[in-house]
This record gives structure tokens, C-alpha cells and sequence, in this order.
């Protein structure tokens, strides 16, 4: 499995493995960022503090990135398979129903005690069976898929929340390294004047 371009998935246990693979590397990031909250001090403007939080704040993106990839296109998956999970118990309770109504007429016709009724009611107590475990698995589907939804929802909160960071910290950096360049420039300047001071005298 790659993490170089969109996740794609084809299991359940693929699905498993990279959402592992990718909160082991956050951990990993996670360290790196500790390391470097020990290394400068947290007002610490520098050029090298900025570019060590830039570095592992675009770490941390990238895999937040792939974990929301991950639990989209999981999302996707299952709410294609429960989409047909609740037709196929849609359409079971429409036959249920249609069974139903089949044994009623038969009672009214041949009564409790002939062998039609007694065959469509058994027909119809093994398709009742069906359509509760049927409703009892989709009520399961729902259920997982929302807690999914909730799952995705945070990861992509997460990955907004480093992303507005990361794009501070850039700023700030980019801003620190114009104020050094200039301090070079501005010291340049004035070796010059020292230098024109010197021959002047």
C-alpha cells in the first residue's frame, strides 16, 4: 500500500491497516513536535524554530490528509453496500406484507385447518424472520455508518485546524526571513559607511 497519491481501499482489512499505519505515524509526528516545544521556546520567532514547526506541522497535514482520503472513500463504500442492504429489506417487508394479506385471503377461503393456509403460513413466519434480521442488520448499518460520519467529520476538523497552523506559521516565517535578509543588507550598508568613514578621514 502507498500513501504517494489518493488512498484507494478494497477491504475491510486494507481499510484497517492504513488508518494503523497512518494514526502510528501521527504518534511519530506527534514525538517530533514535543521534541521541538523542548528545542525552542514557544515564543521563539527564529528562522530555525519556524522552519522545525513548519516542517512538522506539514508532516502532520499530509497524514491527516490521508486519513480523511481513508474515511471518505470507506464512507463512500459502506453507504453504497447499506444502501442496498435497505432496498433488498424494503423489499423484503413489501413481499412480507404481500404474503401476509395472501394468508388472510386463504383463511377466509379454505380456513386455518387446510393444508394451503398451513404452507403460506409457514411461508410467511420464515419470511417474517428474514425481514426482523433484515431490519435488525440495516438499524446496525445506520448506526456505523453515522459513528463513520462523526469519525470523518473530526479528522476533517483536525486537518482544517493544522492547515490554518501551518499556514501561520509559514507566514510568520516567511516574514522572519525578509526581516533577516534585511538586517543583512542594513549591516552591509553600514560596514560600507565605516569602510567610506575610514577614507574619508
Amino acid at each position: 500500500m502507498s500513501f504517494g497519491g489518493t488512498v484507494k481501499l478494497t477491504g475491510e482489512s486494507e481499510y484497517r491497516r492504513a488508518l494503523s499505519q497512518i494514526t502510528q505515524g501521527l504518534k511519530e509526528v506527534g514525538a517530533q513536535m514535543k521534541l521541538t516545544s523542548a528545542t525552542y521556546d514557544k515564543n521563539d520567532k527564529s528562522v530555525a524554530a519556524l522552519s522545525a514547526r513548519s516542517k512538522d506541522l506539514t508532516e502532520k497535514l499530509e497524514l491527516q490528509k490521508k486519513r480523511v482520503e481513508v474515511l471518505q472513500n470507506k464512507y463512500a463504500d459502506m453507504s453504497a453496500q447499506y444502501e442496498k442492504n435497505k432496498k433488498r429489506n424494503e423489499e423484503l417487508t413489501a413481499s412480507y406484507e404481500d404474503e401476509k394479506k395472501k394468508l388472510s385471503e386463504i383463511e377466509t377461503n379454505l380456513g386455518k385447518t387446510s393444508k394451503e393456509y398451513q404452507d403460506q403460513e409457514k411461508a410467511v413466519k420464515a419470511l417474517e424472520t428474514e425481514m426482523k434480521k433484515s431490519t435488525q442488520e440495516n438499524l446496525a448499518n445506520e448506526k456505523a455508518l453515522s459513528n463513520l460520519r462523526v469519525t470523518l467529520t473530526n479528522a476533517q476538523a483536525d486537518y482544517k485546524k493544522t492547515e490554518r497552523a501551518l499556514n501561520d506559521t509559514n507566514k510568520e516565517l516567511a516574514e522572519s526571513s525578509s526581516d533577516v535578509k534585511q538586517t543583512g543588507k542594513d549591516f552591509g550598508g553600514s560596514s560600507n559607511d565605516v569602510k567610506n568613514f575610514g577614507k574619508d578621514i
